[in-house]
């Protein structure tokens, strides 16, 4: 059974769906009030929810004004993916033998439901299906605290990604990723180690790319 949002939670996602997908910029001022009016919802949740969008590192505040979108520099977007590009195949290596056959029967799975439902045109669905599929194979290690760390390194660079990148989606970069994670599921049911982590990181660094 799927769990009912609260108002917090349902502010919360959909103005963070409205941020990322660029439908505010970075010039603009996003007040409670306007919140309020929109979503026809009393000042608490949306109060709740700009808070929790501040300490995700999304939104600042500004006193008397209303908050505004945090702007990340390229060099903060290049620190993630060298980041990445350390810890991801690190991980692989070192979690290797705890892979097993379902493991990467399910990342299969959900990478062909990915591609079979995922409009190619959407940048935000990108995203999503791009950091799904690499959270999934970090969720075999059985490794709480990488997971959790991948996890807030990918939700950053969606964050500046949607910056520099929205205005100039290019589909193709779908179909370049979508070729490396065929690649990479490749590597794994054969027991390829060495290509794996290759793959992982030609991935990792060039995604972005545009």
């Amino acid at each position: 059974m799927k769990k009912t949002l609260n108002l917090r939670e349902q502010v919360y996602n959909s103005l963070k769906l409205d941020i990322i997908s660029g439908k505010y910029s970075l010039d603009d001022t996003i007040n409670e009030k306007t919140l309020m009016n929109h979503y026809n919802i009393s000042k608490a949740p949306v109060r709740d929810a700009l808070i929790e969008l501040c300490n995700d590192g999304i939104l600042k505040s500004i006193p008397r004004l209303g908050y505004k979108i945090i702007n990340y520099s390229n060099e903060y977007l290049e620190g993630i993916l060298k980041f990445r590009l350390i810890i991801e195949p690190k991980y692989l290596n070192e979690y290797w033998d705890r892979l097993s056959n379902d493991n990467i029967e399910e990342l299969e799975r959900l990478h062909r439901e990915q591609m079979d439902s995922s409009d190619r045109d959407d940048p935000v669905i990108y995203w999503k299906t791009n950091q799904d599929f690499h959270l999934k194979l970090a969720s075999f290690y059985h490794d709480e605290f990488f997971y959790e760390t991948l996890e807030n390194a990918l939700n950053k660079q969606m964050l500046v990604f949607s910056q520099f990148y929205w205005t100039s989606w290019d589909k193709q970069v779908f179909n370049r990723y979508t070729h490396q994670h065929d690649e990479l599921i490749e590597f794994l049911k054969n027991g390829n180690k060495e290509e794996a982590i290759k793959d992982l990181q030609n991935d990792i660094a060039s995604f972005m790319k545009k």
